[in-house]
């Protein structure tokens, strides 16, 4: 999962650079390279919705030209976020119908009891199935909007006298 996006820039590269450097590496970015041109930094990895939205991208580089600011992200973080929200509630709805049908099983007999667990069990699924893809495209809009905002501060420093 790709992100790239440029803002018109017409001033102290090494200003903007310098801001999104201590921005990046206060929150676990390590630098890979940096030139005139250029700053590439390598993120922690996206472990929890509650972080910053910035870790949701796994490398991010930023790329100066004589006209304009670019950053393009890899979204590794929000790829393994949105994995984890919609495969692991229906793994975990999945566990939960076998193991509560063998152990009721295992007490009580075949009964009216399995079809409320597949009931229980089925309803938490579809209820996953919708909000799981949700979550994933909120991820990812959060971080996107992190990016932008990281953006547009390093032209508003970069620029500023």
């Amino acid at each position: 999962m790709q992100y790239t996006a440029s803002l018109s820039f017409s001033g102290n590269t090494e200003k903007a650079f310098g801001l999104a450097e201590f921005a990046l590496t206060a929150i676990g970015f390590r630098l890979t390279q940096r030139t005139a041109e250029s700053l590439e930094m390598v993120g922690p990895g996206m472990n929890s919705t509650r972080e910053s939205a910035l870790v949701g991208a796994s490398r991010i580089h930023i790329l100066s030209n004589p006209s304009a600011l670019a950053i393009e992200a890899d979204l590794g973080g929000v790829e393994r976020m949105s994995r984890f929200v919609t495969l692991f509630p229906l793994g975990l709805a999945l566990l939960l119908a076998i193991l509560f049908a063998i152990l009721f099983g295992t007490l009580f007999n075949t009964g009216p009891w399995l079809f409320t667990i597949v009931a229980v069990t089925g309803i938490n699924a579809v209820v996953w199935l919708l909000v799981g893809p949700w979550m994933a495209r909120r991820i990812r809009a959060r971080t996107c909007r992190g990016l932008d905002a990281l953006l547009a501060n390093m032209v508003a420093v970069g620029q500023a006298t």
